[in-house]
């Protein structure tokens, strides 16, 4: 009779090691997850870390599966749920935390066809394209989703060539943190004042916007 394989445990001090040397990769994500909702966890920055990891392995494995004919490539989806799964591992409260905590992928799954079938459905419900009485040309609305597949691939590439500090603040900012707050915020994640985890935010923002154009 096999013996089952005993759970690993670590201590404060050790995801701090994992983190800070970046060997998070080495722990399996539901590890990872039970860390940041755990009681003993009360390291903001260190739980920033964390987070800033399990988003950094769910939005490429929801991008790869997400229907393309979906808003903005199925970005917006990817992004909506990756900012939500943030918030319910934090939340002690939150089922989907338990859930992450249980089966991360599992989850993210569940999560990525929610929004599929929701869309579907809303297909359903679409109304006929306008179509100009002179020509007889289907009117196309202009696009208000946002970006193309392309220009958000092209967003990723500029957030991912943020200064490290900036770029952390600004994907937490992304996610729903607010910048200062009694609770989880982006200032304690990243053992900052809230003035300066503003700062970068907005030298973030203010980096993609010039790189994109939008402010010519």
């Amino acid at each position: 009779m096999s013996k089952e394989k005993e759970p690993v445990v670590r201590s404060l001090g050790d995801w701090k090691d994992l983190a800070e040397t970046g060997r998070l990769g080495t722990c399996e994500p539901e590890q990872v997850v039970a860390a940041c909702r755990g009681e003993e966890m009360r390291d903001g920055r260190l739980r920033g870390l964390l987070l800033d990891h399990l988003c950094g392995l769910a939005r490429p494995y929801l991008i790869r599966r997400a229907n393309k004919d979906m808003p903005n490539g199925g970005l917006d989806a990817v992004d909506d749920i990756v900012s939500k799964m943030a918030l319910a591992i934090v939340d002690p409260t939150a089922k989907d935390g338990v859930g992450f905590g249980a089966a991360f992928y599992t989850k993210l799954q569940q999560r990525l066809a929610d929004r599929h079938r929701a869309w579907r459905v809303q297909q359903g419900r679409i109304e006929p394209m306008p179509i100009d009485d002179e020509t007889g040309e289907i009117l196309e609305p202009p696009d208000a989703a946002g970006l193309t597949p392309e220009e958000a691939a092209t967003v990723d590439d500029l957030i991912a060539g943020l200064e490290e500090n900036h770029r952390r603040a600004f994907l937490l900012h992304r996610a729903g943190f607010p910048v200062s707050s009694k609770g989880e915020c982006i200032a304690t994640m990243l053992g900052v004042q809230p003035k300066t985890a503003d700062a970068w935010i907005k030298k973030a923002v203010a980096h993609l916007r010039e790189q994109l154009g939008l402010d010519r």
